[in-house]
């Protein structure tokens, strides 16, 4: 199994520095998602994909980064809203 961080709108997958791949054989493979959620989380990418990638595709995993991401980071469309008592 491969942990892969992937673009949800291009389907690409993050190689490296600012390089995405279609490749998932190309394509950084984090020792385990709480790696791959760290690194969203330090590299602003909480909208990407953590994908758990097997041999076979039919058991790949999706989550949203923002959903693995450590506790207190926001969910990236969040808005927070003030009311007035």
């Amino acid at each position: 199994m491969k942990v892969l961080i992937q673009n949800p709108l291009t389907l690409s997958y993050f190689e490296d520095d600012h390089k995405w791949t279609i490749d998932p054989e190309h394509a950084l493979d984090f020792k385990d998602s709480r790696s791959a959620a760290r690194f969203c989380s330090e590299h602003n990418l909480l909208d990407m994909e953590i994908v758990l990638k097997f041999p076979q595709e039919r058991f790949d995993v999706h989550m949203p980064a923002w959903a693995a991401a450590p506790t207190g980071q926001a969910r990236p469309e969040t808005v927070t809203h003030t009311f007035a008592a």
